[in-house]
């Protein structure tokens, strides 16, 4: 227990980047403003870029929330901007989607690129947890690698842009284990209540964090404590205490009162993929895709050269819940490439640390080792910085938000519309001001099928189309891919407008043999 209570120093001897404190401040200074410039680049383009289906799902949730808190809207938008944001449920608390409808107030306009900043911010901040984690763990090289890891990493640097609440569960988690180490070291009641409060929050922006905080507490007492020791500790009740209570009680209200949240747990769990080699090869292929797999690799050994025996077991235990994570969530973690953000600091540290560790070990003179060490950081930066600066000037997507809104003009706000549509309706939902029922994808037919629903087309269509005025197809590809509804289409009903970008069906009007 010493030395878990030896308190590190920013003038560590061995340090290889820097033993001055200036120096240090000077370097964050200059790696959060150019994380924070390539971000920042291309601010306003349309929110495509990155999972588009779940951005318009939340700016629609703050638009509806800014039209019935004001007059920004003329009525008739108004009322259907509320109407969408109802129809969008409740997934998890609306944090971010409160925030930027209180900006929109604030500003007297719908300016939906706030939510990137909030998104940006929100990623920087948990870089600053991050560097003071690592640093209580390994030490100034260790924690300035893993912040560089953390901002520059090109999907990392994507991915912080965007509207959605895993970037404040990502920094609401980092700040969780910072607190949770700081928690275990000085076992005061200042940091039981600090860290009772930061894992309580981070489990009510999204209760997937109890994954990644429940593995490092059990590591932390097992190894650290000692679980006799933490059971009678009165502090370590409160800590938990303050841990369940946001979300429990968001959970009673989304549960047992609106009933909104109640749907949110269907189809989440395919136990029978555990017996499929294909689940796990995929597995390993969305963390190739995100952090990239030989870092995974790096960032395990990283763990386990830690000096102290409890904060190895700590990271050991956030790679464990990240496991059963996984395993819980077993189509998302195959699919959904946003459900490994929480993996991305974690594996930040292990390189931080590994990084460090050997370049203190292996290379030679420490004048030669510092400056290989610096080249290959600035190196990392640079093409990093730029491939990310290149990916977002290649595409431009405001001219999407033309065609949505041409698509709605067509129609007419207030149509009654179902389709085969991008992002399942939203883009037209959200440009257009056409609230839509969609048509399934084939990928949407087999995740229904591994949950086993069956289908009968011809009652699937009917029960689809009822009181509809208009099919609307935008995914010709998925169209060309699904006859039975093309032939169903083309035979029984009038085309009423095409173009290049959308297909109109008149279902109002069947043709003779349909009738």
């Amino acid at each position: 227990m010493k030395a878990d209570m030896a308190s590190p120093v920013i003038n560590q001897p061995g340090s290889l980047l820097t033993s001055r404190k200036w120096v240090v401040w000077v370097i964050l200074v200059v790696l959060f403003g150019l994380g924070a410039l390539i971000r920042f680049y291309d601010l306003t383009d349309a929110p495509l870029d990155f999972h588009p289906t779940r951005q318009l799902h939340s700016a629609l949730i703050a638009r509806g929330m800014a039209a019935l808190a004001s007059d920004l809207y003329p009525a008739q938008q108004a009322e259907i901007a509320i109407q969408q944001w109802k129809l969008e449920g409740l997934i998890e608390p609306p944090i971010m989607e409160r925030l930027t409808a209180f900006t929109y107030l604030a500003l007297g306009r719908e300016v939906l690129w706030a939510a990137r900043i909030y998104a940006i911010l929100f990623w920087l901040l948990g870089g600053v947890g991050l560097y003071l984690l690592v640093k209580e763990l390994k030490g100034i090289d260790a924690a300035i690698i893993a912040l560089i890891f953390y901002l520059f990493l090109p999907y990392s640097a994507l991915a912080s842009r965007a509207f959605q609440p895993d970037l404040l569960l990502v920094c609401s988690i980092i700040w969780a284990w910072w607190a949770a180490v700081k928690w275990a070291r000085y076992s005061s009641w200042k940091w039981t209540v600090v860290a009772g409060l930061l894992s309580g929050f981070a489990i009510f922006v999204k209760s997937t964090a109890v994954f990644f905080l429940f593995g490092a507490y059990i590591g932390l007492v097992l190894f650290g404590k000692g679980i006799r020791f933490t059971i009678k500790d009165k502090r370590a009740w409160l800590l938990v205490l303050l841990a369940v209570l946001p979300y429990a009680a968001f959970h009673i209200y989304g549960v047992y009162i609106t009933g909104q949240l109640a749907s949110q747990f269907s189809m989440r769990f395919f136990p029978q993929l555990w017996l499929q080699p294909a689940f796990y090869l995929q597995w390993i292929g969305q963390v190739n895709g995100t952090v990239g797999f030989p870092f995974f690799l790096a960032a395990i050994l990283g763990i386990f050269l830690l000096p102290e025996k409890s904060h190895r077991a700590m990271l050991a235990g956030v790679l464990l819940g990240y496991f059963l994570y996984g395993m819980t969530f077993t189509h998302h973690i195959t699919t959904h490439d946003y459900y490994h953000l929480p993996l991305v600091p974690l594996v930040a540290a292990g390189v931080g640390i590994a990084l460090s560790t050997l370049a203190r070990q292996l290379l030679g003179p420490k004048w030669l080792t510092r400056l290989i060490l610096i080249a290959v950081l600035l190196g990392w930066i640079g093409v990093n910085a730029w491939d990310v600066r290149v990916t977002l000037k290649r595409n431009d997507y405001r001219p999407e938000a033309a065609i949505w809104k041409e698509l709605g003009e067509t129609l007419g706000q207030g149509t009654s519309v179902v389709g085969l549509l991008h992002d399942y309706g939203y883009r037209l939902e959200y440009w257009g001001w056409v609230t839509t029922s969609v048509w399934f994808t084939s990928g949407d037919l087999r995740y229904r099928e591994l949950a086993g629903q069956t289908f009968d087309f011809d009652t699937l269509f009917i029960e689809t189309t009822a009181g509809k005025q208009y099919f609307v197809v935008t995914l010709f590809g998925e169209y060309d891919s699904q006859p039975e509804l093309k032939g169903k289409l083309e035979k029984g009903y009038p085309v009423y407008k095409q173009t290049g970008d959308y297909l109109i069906f008149d279902l109002m009007h069947p043709l003779k043999e349909q009738r």
